[in-house]
């Protein structure tokens, strides 16, 4: 099983000053986290850090898997049968792609995982403010195309964003930053090696994790 949040978030800032809070421990070691994109359940087993999926609710409220709007008739396996098979084995990225059920989600994963072990991202900034301002201890990312400061607690960039001015720019302002979805071998290799990226979401965990193993 892949490493908790907390010990692969020690890292230092461009000020050499660490971030306080629950997350961040001053430490000179700095392991990239590994997020499986859309991971269950062939990645569950992995050894990855995360398994990332996409969340939606359905009309009648089920919270299930799916990256694309739902249709009527569509089968979805269910956000809890995934809490189920990840429940002391991996952690989560939850990525949301619907409002208004942000806070329902939140408290029943926290009912069966620790804080550490549960990480979410959306495009919604309204989404961030709830979630922060009710579960602070639940880290949250913003999915954008640049580098700004606010709520969240880290940025997800697409790798064609992910260049030199906004990794820079991130490490500027304290920004943790994860880079999505990395593939390709000698992008993941780039990442791995640069301590401005906290965290990468491939559908290649196997590769990434071996990668990672090799740099440590």
């Amino acid at each position: 099983m892949g490493s908790t949040l907390l010990e692969h978030s020690n890292r230092r800032r461009a000020d050499g000053a660490c971030r306080s809070g629950d997350h961040y421990r001053c430490h000179d070691l700095f392991v990239l986290i590994v997020s499986a994109h859309r991971g269950y359940p062939r990645w569950l087993n992995s050894g990855a850090d995360f398994l990332e999926i996409d969340i939606r609710r359905t009309q009648d409220g089920v919270i299930v898997i799916s990256h694309d709007e739902l249709q009527p008739g569509d089968n979805h396996v269910t956000f809890d049968e995934v809490l189920n098979a990840a429940a002391g084995r991996i952690g989560l990225q939850l990525d949301l792609k619907q409002p208004g059920y942000e806070l329902e989600l939140v408290r029943s994963v926290l009912d069966r995982l620790p804080p550490e072990k549960i990480v979410v991202s959306t495009e919604m900034d309204e989404s961030i403010h709830l979630i922060k301002d009710r579960f602070p201890e639940v880290r949250v990312g913003l999915t954008c195309a640049r580098v700004e400061p606010g709520p969240a607690d880290f940025i997800a960039l697409d790798q064609q964003y992910a260049n030199a001015s906004a990794l820079n720019a991130a490490e500027l302002y304290g920004i943790e930053v994860w880079v999505w979805t990395v593939d390709d071998r000698r992008l993941m290799q780039r990442f791995i090696k640069d301590r401005r990226v906290a965290g990468i979401i491939t559908n290649r965990p196997d590769l990434a994790l071996k990668l990672r193993t090799a740099r440590s």
